[in-house]
């Protein structure tokens, strides 16, 4: 019997290196505010639950929302991506099922990929999967480290990475499915003692491997899928490849996703 499934998408960023001062989320890509591209992959999936989570121009971004079936959570300081989802908490505190967390600022990711996550976490033993890609190219993304069984042992970011590490092309995409219970206890061993003084998601990696659970790992094996707009020109190619994808028969998929 599958498990009940919820989704959190994190909206509430500033998106500084966008130069603009429009909320990060509701810049256009092709179409329409690129939040809206992620919420029209979400809703094909039947989730139980949608939680948007705003902080900057919460009202403008709740507004821009208002034709589509979702809650929203507030964070009123934006102090780290397992910050947001704490804000959050209220939505799965007596929840019981898989909580897939994921970015407001990824237009391009697929229906049929989330679906496939969803069933890959669901049919392991994981208390957590984790997104993953592989580039040519990964400086600046947090390396996908494994053991020797191909086992998840952590995330890696750029700046704390030996040499070795950075040679390592598979990188997090920052999606990721969470079991309730473990995401419930494992955002309260968290902490923010870090160069940022925030609050990461990706420390839930390494909780897990310390209580002894099994980390798990879904491939997107389409780079672009995952891209996530933080810049004017990740924007243009966004916006590029969402309509040379619009354009092709691919998009076809986007209407017959994977049955959860």
């Amino acid at each position: 019997m599958k498990k009940r499934v919820k989704a959190i998408v994190l909206a509430a960023g500033k998106g500084t290196r966008m130069k603009s001062s429009k909320a990060k989320v509701l810049h256009e890509v092709f179409s329409g505010p690129m939040i809206h591209h992620v919420l029209n992959s979400l809703l094909p999936l039947g989730l139980e639950e949608i939680i948007v989570v705003t902080g900057h121009q919460a009202e403008e971004v709740e507004a821009s929302l208002a034709g589509f079936e979702v809650t929203f959570a507030r964070q009123r300081e934006q102090l780290g991506t397992g910050h947001a989802v704490l804000a959050a908490g209220k939505s799965f505190a007596d929840y019981e099922g898989t909580v897939m967390i994921l970015c407001g600022d990824t237009p391009l990711i697929r229906s049929v990929t989330l679906a496939r996550m969803i069933s890959e976490h669901q049919a392991s033993d994981s208390v957590i999967t984790v997104m993953s890609t592989i580039l040519d190219f990964p400086t600046g993304y947090g390396r996908i480290i494994t053991g020797p069984d191909g086992e998840v042992v952590g995330i890696v970011e750029e700046k704390d990475a030996t040499t070795a590490e950075k040679a390592v092309r598979e990188i997090n995409a920052g999606v990721y499915c969470v079991e309730s219970g473990f995401l419930r206890e494992g955002l309260k061993r968290i902490g923010c003692d870090n160069s940022q003084g925030e609050f990461y998601l990706t420390d839930l990696i390494g909780v897990a491997i310390k209580l002894g659970q099994t980390v798990n790992r879904c491939l997107c094996t389409d780079p672009v899928e995952v891209l996530g707009v933080n810049s004017p020109k990740d924007l243009e190619e966004a916006g590029i490849a969402l309509g040379a994808r619009l354009g092709s028969p691919i998009a076809a998929e986007e209407t017959n996703p994977l049955t959860l």
